[in-house]
């Protein structure tokens, strides 16, 4: 209840108070971002204004943490809490929660040490009542924690729902709530948070217009709080090739020499649709290249233990390129990370060379999105078919011939 009152978890102490946010100024001092782009300078006014809903789709690697991070943080500095005096953060995946919440305990903690940045899913039930400063959680968790229908919460109380109307609420990855049941809660869950006008943003790199226009069907949304980046240039290049054969044949894993010496000599990203041909590729490039696990290469999927999850995915972020209080930092041994479709999106990383198997359209341009994903750099895409008969599988077969 005291939390309750006070509106948030910290103390909100240690901020120089200031009469007037720069918004170029907290991007370079807190975020490590020279010049933010200018979706996110317009998401930072739209939420100052209090327009909800919010609607923004940008292209990957473009900062969409950031867009509603920031403003959000800015209240800690200017120790004024318009905005709200939470954030509640929503993933479709666990893998994604984790990675995110890391990204921003990096950017609170370079404001205050008092700002609590708090996980909640299955395997890290901390925070069941979203009464922490940021909440990173899983859409279900999230329905849960409002439905109270989770042990952790029990029957009776409605402090979580009474957090989340508080809160502004983040719903990242938008367009993987695709299926049929996943769709239609999140559908649902945006109506009752529109009907009492509790904030929240939604965002996305690949959704369709299709999809938008269902998911925003009984919800009316200004034109004015779309931010839609069309035209965002990094100055980046990427390659794309379609390779002959696919690179899992027969039970076999099937990579030539050719692509074996590319990608011993480049940070590579391999991803594969199915768990099984994850781990054959793996072990087949770790053995004919002699690299050292976990040093060298790594493996990434669903299946791993919470410990070994956890380690896999701070070994892949440390291989690959990745930034770092806004600079890239290149790591110089080999790196090479073997995956399957777990890190589709909110994973800030950015391979030099990319192989993947043939996945819905949008599923590749989020794969894509972990190639040259940074400003200036160059990168090769190389799509190779899968076998004909269960090949396919996890998605429809349908949509790959599409694709």
């Amino acid at each position: 209840i005291a939390k309750l009152k006070s509106g948030s978890k910290s103390i909100r102490k240690g901020a120089k108070k200031i009469e007037k946010m720069n918004i170029n100024d907290f991007y370079k001092n807190y975020l490590g971002i020279t010049t933010p782009y200018a979706h996110q300078i317009k998401i930072w006014e739209i939420i100052e204004e209090g327009k909800y809903p919010i609607f923004l789709k940008v292209p990957t690697g473009s900062g969409k943490t950031e867009a509603v991070i920031a403003p959000f943080l800015a209240q800690f500095i200017q120790n004024k809490f318009s905005i709200a005096p939470r954030l509640i953060y929503v993933l479709p995946m666990r893998v994604l929660v984790n990675s995110i919440a890391n990204r921003i305990r990096e950017y609170a903690g370079n404001i205050s040490e008092n700002i609590s940045v708090e996980i909640q899913h299955g395997e890290f039930p901390n925070d069941p009542f979203f009464m922490d400063d940021i909440v990173v959680t899983t859409l279900d968790q999230f329905v849960y924690g409002y439905a109270r229908v989770s042990n952790q919460v029990g029957h009776h109380l409605d402090i979580p729902a009474g957090a989340i109307a508080s809160s502004i609420v983040v719903l990242d990855e938008a367009h993987m709530y695709r299926d049929g049941f996943t769709f239609s809660m999140t559908r649902a869950m945006l109506e009752i948070l529109y009907n009492p006008n509790i904030r929240f943003v939604v965002m996305t790199a690949t959704m369709p217009k299709f999809l938008e226009e269902s998911l925003f069907e009984n919800i009316p949304i200004e034109e004015s709080n779309k931010v839609i980046s069309t035209d965002l240039n990094l100055n980046n290049q990427l390659d794309i090739f379609i390779g002959k054969e696919p690179i899992y044949k027969d039970k076999e894993v099937n990579i030539s020499d050719t692509f074996l010496g590319k990608i011993r000599n480049k940070k590579t990203l391999v991803v594969l649709n199915q768990v099984k041909r994850a781990q054959k590729v793996y072990d087949e490039i770790k053995e004919r290249l002699a690299l050292r696990e976990e040093k060298e290469i790594v493996l990434l999927h669903s299946r791993f233990t919470r410990e070994d999850g956890r380690k896999h995915e701070e070994t892949a972020l440390s291989i690959l390129p990745h930034k770092k209080n806004g600079k890239i930092i290149i790591p110089e041994e080999t790196g090479i990370v073997v995956s399957t479709q777990v890190l589709e999106a909110g994973i800030d990383f950015s391979a030099e060379l990319l192989l993947t198997e043939l996945a819905p359209a949008d599923s590749l341009v989020q794969r894509a999105g972990r190639c040259a994903r940074y400003e200036n750099e160059k990168g090769e895409m190389v799509i190779f078919p899968v076998e004909d008969e269960k090949g396919h599988l996890p998605y429809e077969k349908n949509h790959l011939k599409n694709t």
